[in-house]
């Protein structure tokens, strides 16, 4: 115990990364459902924005127009809903992987297929809230966008365990939105920064991308095709990373998930770290 109480968080943390992404490395059904739930969730995000900054601009400052808002919504929920409804079936296949079983890629779509009706009302409170806090930060000034953001945040960090209660318990969509907060409340607290960590390692992938990138538009010199390859290679990189990190911080948060609600199993995960979070906070980040 004393060297887990010396030992600072990072070390912690990547240990954390390194258990949720060999489970990662090793289903490639889990990678297959990332790649389609990244690219549906940014595809809603661009909606979401794009259809936003088109009412500002027909407004000419004015408020936003009802019915671009109201299409915002609609064009977003489907994106949404398949976006919901493969990060379910990744939950599944992660919970799985755990316990020591590999599911297949239909085998984890049958999961959010049975809670069909879950998975859509679930969709449609994101989507919905979404389109709100996007409104919202777009009408009000500085100070107000700031407490809009923090809000969106602040759901964020509540509907945590949403996703996870969906797929393993088959709560009805509320519930696991009153479960997850309550987890959230109860027993992980002002431990949040490990899971932050986790996900801080992944972002830190993108620097060396970056630099890549950098020196290959430089190298280019202004060739219309380099530059093209050099920037679409560049974002396919930055879309596995970004998928990656997304699996890889889901795969955790479903141990997490599991531990919390008492499940055995705790795979290649050690319990130390996994209760860690569920600590209070230290006084600093290595320790």
């Amino acid at each position: 115990m004393s060297d887990l109480a010396s030992e600072g968080r990072i070390a912690r943390s990547w240990r954390l990364t390194r258990a949720s992404f060999a489970i990662v490395r090793e289903n490639r059904a889990l990678l297959a459902l990332a790649f389609l739930s990244t690219l549906l969730a940014m595809l809603a995000v661009a909606i979401i924005f794009g259809l936003t900054a088109l009412a500002d601009a027909g407004s000419d400052g004015a408020r936003p127009q009802g019915w671009i808002v109201l299409a915002a919504l609609i064009a977003a929920y489907p994106l949404t809903f398949l976006s919901v409804f493969f990060n379910t079936a990744i939950a599944a296949a992660a919970s799985a992987a755990i316990d020591g079983r590999r599911m297949s890629i239909g085998e984890a779509l049958a999961f959010p297929a049975r809670r069909i009706g879950q998975v859509a009302l679930w969709a449609l409170i994101a989507a919905l809230l979404g389109v709100v806090v996007e409104q919202v930060i777009r009408r009000l000034p500085f100070g107000g966008s700031i407490v809009a953001r923090l809000a969106g945040y602040a759901w964020s960090l509540a509907s945590l365990f949403a996703i996870p209660a969906l797929a393993i318990e088959d709560c009805p969509a509320t519930r696991c939105l009153q479960r997850s907060a309550q987890l959230v409340k109860q027993r992980w607290g002002e431990g949040i920064s490990g899971n932050v960590i986790v996900t801080a390692w992944m972002v830190l992938l993108t620097i060396p991308l970056v630099l890549v990138i950098a020196v290959g538009l430089a190298l280019s010199d202004g060739h219309t095709a380099a530059l093209i390859a050099v920037l679409a290679l560049g974002a396919l990189a930055l879309f596995a990373i970004i998928a990656v990190g997304a699996v890889v911080r889901q795969t955790f948060v479903v141990a997490l998930y599991r531990y919390a609600v008492g499940a055995d199993t705790t795979g290649p995960f050690e319990e130390r770290d996994l209760s860690s979070p569920f600590g209070r906070r230290r006084r600093g980040l290595f320790g």
